[in-house]
This record gives C-alpha cells, structure tokens and sequence, in this order.
C-alpha cells in the first residue's frame, strides 16, 4: 500500500516526464499567422512558417522559386542548394555554417526538416539573393523585395570630381564635398592651396544638380594637422565658435548637413572631440541638418587612434564613415584585406548600430617601387591625372597579368618598366570591391562612401548597381 509521500512522489515524477514529452516552445514557435509578402504578394506554403530563436524559418523551395532561384536537395549529404544568376548558396541540414559563393556565413540558426519539409532562414536565404528583408513585429509580417538592396551610397568631392559627379548622378544618395578646412587659429577656412582645399567658382552649379537628382550635399570639414585640432578642441570659447561657423556656413549655402574629418587626433584631445560633436550635433539637430564623422580605422587587436572614442562619437552623429582603406601604406601589400575590413565593421558594430554604420571603400591602389617611392594608381586615366599611374594603360604596354590573392581578396601585379625599376602594385577592383559590398549586406550596414569621386569607372559602378540601388532624398 502507498504512503501518502510515496503517492505524492509518484505523482511528481509523472508531472516531469509529461513535461519532457511536451515541445520545448522557448526554441521553436508555431506560426501566429506568420505572413511573407513578397513584392507586394502574400505567399503560400504547404507547411507554416516558424520562428525559431527569433529566427523566421520557411520551406526552402517555395521561397526559392518564388523569388526565381533554382534549387535543389542532395537526399545523402542532406544538402539544400540554391543558384540566380550569379549568386550560389549551399545549406546542410542541422550545420550552423551556411556558403555564398564558396563563402562561410555562420548562421544563428540550421536549416532542419518539419513536418517532411525543409525549412531555411527567411533573411539568410533572401539576401544572399540580393532582397530586403523587412519584418513587421506588429502584424507578424515578413516584406521580401527583389531588385536592388537601397543603401546609402556617399561620394567624396574633391580636387577635379566635377565629371566623376556629373556622370553618376543616378548612382549617388549624398556628397560630402572637401572644401573647408581649418587655419591656425582653428577658424574655418575656404582656401589653403598646401591642401588643395578651396571652394571653386561655379560650386553653386553641383549643389542644384544635386538637388535636382535628390542627392543630399555634406560640407566636409577637413583638418589633419593635431597642434591645430588640440588649440581649437581643448579651447571652450574656439570649440564653440568654431560651431558657430559651421551652422552659419550650412545655413548660408544650404547644405543639407556637415561631415567632420578631423585625423590624427590626439588621445589627450578625445574628451574634447566628443564635446565638439555633441555640442555641434545638438545645434544641428535643432535645425534639421545631418551631422556624420569620419573615423580612422580600428580593431579589437589593434588601436592606433586612441583620441576617437566610437561609442560616444556615433551616439552624437547621425552617421559615421569608416576609413576601411590605407591599413599600412609604409609597407607594401593589399591596404584592405577583407579579413581586415571585416574586423574593422565589427568593431565598429559593437559600438555603434549598424544602421549608422556607412563603410568607406577606395577605389585606388598604391605602388611601391625597389627604389623607396610609393605612387597613387587608379583603374583608368579621369579627370585626376597629376602625381597618378594607371592601370589599365600599364597592363596593355606591359602585356601584364594581374593576380589575385585570395586571402586579401585584392589584385595585384609586379613590373619591371623601361628604366629598370621594379613596381609592386596592389589595388582595388571591381571583385574586391564587390566582396566589400557583400560584407556591407551581410552586416547590414548603412551603406558606402567612395573616396573618391575623381577616381571611379563605370565599370565599378555596374558592381554597386547589381548589388545596391542609392537612397533619394527629393
């Protein structure tokens, strides 16, 4: 005969093991009226859309086909595989390590078979097609759009960009134009010739053209010089004039907002940079203007910009530009390996939000000669032609072959020219910047900024255009 304890434990052992039968419905979540839209057509599928680990999981060859990819199931290596144009995605059952053109994606959550179907991840298996991916917290709603992910897409405007600007008015969502700097005394400056800094006649013409194709124009406030970046910081009544010229400047000529390129700031100076941008983001703000920065670039392994504080300086910007070029241009090799440029965003990403994130990219290369010199290369001759070789005239009078390194992902060559000095030739080119635009998506950054207009060819244009369409401001 049972105790009334034997009783009592028997009844909560029983209690534990139902428990155990029952779900584990922390991890996975039946559909709550799961809708996906996509452009603008709700979907249907045989098996409901789930959500596991916030994660939206959907049956893969209704997705795929839907948004015109081929697709395929391999039954003994319990493999997903999906292929458009020139995208080629590989999944495996229950393996967090997902492949984008031979690419390693890890993924929060496996690809996994329910109810007989596969299921894959909404977002994963969307983007890397090339869609956005919206999702509607309030209605349980997924919007997938095929075409041309919008981003923000910057040009920098500097010495001769003019036609460079004219011919992609199409392709640009703002300019940040390089006509301000600074003088000794930390007052802004429209003219210093050692920098080539100076605001051309007829600068009116670009600022309507830039209107009238709904491109929003940044004055760019450049200064590199630390004694006169510390006298104007570290002074409250030159740190707030200094502000004052600003506002007067945007509000004079209309820009639609400022960028501030102030480098090599001292680590002593940083408290006052922050000061400086918070104060100038508050009176900017206030009159409805944008306010973005640009930053050195930094890792978790390596700091060599002390005086920029990110987490404070994106908190008082509404964006930032990361200066994902010009790693170590003393040495030669590739100046933005990809592995780099990839811990560079993610340090960033761990201070700032992504969505205030805009990745800058430099559609250049370096030169380093036996003899100790080091030149600027560009892809093809523009309108920028002084102290400049180009590529593309070398490798035809060379008959050369460039490489690629694919640890990098950058091209490169070596030469020896007709007075028998040896060059060693790395750049960007249209796959390397392609593999910086996918780290873009893959991150869900902002956007880009090139630097710089002056320097691009179309050819690197029909890069960004199969990958982003710019955002429009008019």
């Amino acid at each position: 005969m049972f105790t009334r304890e034997n009783k009592i434990f028997i009844l909560f052992t029983l209690l534990v093991l139902f428990a155990a039968l029952l779900p584990n419905q922390s991890h996975a979540q039946p559909n709550k009226g799961i809708a996906v839209i996509l452009n603008g057509e709700r979907l249907n599928f045989d098996v409901n859309p789930i959500i596991v680990n916030g994660r939206t999981m959907v049956p893969f060859r209704k997705i795929g086909e839907s948004m015109g990819a081929a697709v395929s199931w391999n039954g003994e290596t319990r493999t997903v595989f999906g292929s458009k144009e020139a995208t080629y995605i590989r999944l495996k059952l229950d393996s967090k390590s997902a492949y984008v053109n031979e690419r390693e994606v890890n993924l929060d959550v496996p690809a996994m078979i329910k109810q007989g179907r596969t299921l894959v991840p909404l977002r994963f298996f969307s983007e890397a097609f090339g869609a956005n991916v919206d999702w509607d917290q309030d209605t349980y709603t997924v919007h997938i759009t095929t075409g041309s992910l919008k981003k923000h897409i910057l040009g920098f405007y500097y010495s001769k960009s003019y036609g460079d600007f004219q011919r992609n008015l199409n392709n640009l969502s703002s300019t940040a134009y390089k006509w301000y700097t600074l003088d000794y005394s930390g007052n802004l400056s429209t003219n210093d010739t050692s920098k080539h800094i100076y605001v051309p006649e007829g600068y009116e013409d670009a600022l309507e053209l830039a209107k009238a194709n709904g491109i929003h124009s940044y004055a760019l406030v450049f200064e590199s010089n630390p004694d006169v970046l510390h006298n104007v910081l570290s002074n409250d009544e030159r740190r707030s004039d200094l502000i004052d010229q600003i506002m007067d400047l945007v509000q004079t000529v209309g820009f639609d907002g400022v960028n501030i390129d102030f480098e090599y700031v001292r680590e002593g100076d940083k408290e006052y940079l922050n000061t400086f941008m918070k104060d100038l983001h508050h009176k900017m703000s206030s009159k409805g203007k944008i306010l973005s920065i640009s930053l050195h670039s930094k890792t978790e392994k390596a700091d060599w910009f002390k005086g920029y504080d990110y987490e404070t300086l994106g908190k008082n910007s509404d964006f930032v530009v990361l200066m994902g070029y010009d790693k170590n241009p003393a040495v030669a090799g590739p100046q933005a390996p990809i592995k780099w440029v990839e811990d560079v965003v993610d340090y960033a990403l761990n201070r700032i939000p992504a969505e205030k994130i805009v990745l800058g990219i430099g559609v250049y290369g370096y030169g380093w000669t036996d003899t100790g010199t080091r030149t600027t290369w560009l892809h093809a001759r523009n309108e920028v032609d002084y102290r400049i070789r180009f590529i593309n005239e070398t490798i035809r009078d060379y008959n050369i072959q460039p490489q690629w390194d694919e640890e990098s992902a950058m091209a490169h060559f070596t030469f020896t020219d007709y007075d028998g000095v040896t060059h060693n030739v790395w750049y960007e080119n249209e796959k390397s910047i392609e593999e910086k635009l996918e780290l873009v998506k893959r991150k869900n950054l902002k956007g880009i900024a090139f630097w710089r207009l002056g320097y691009t060819t179309p050819e690197i244009w029909d890069t960004v255009n199969r990958v982003f369409g710019p955002v429009k401001y008019y």
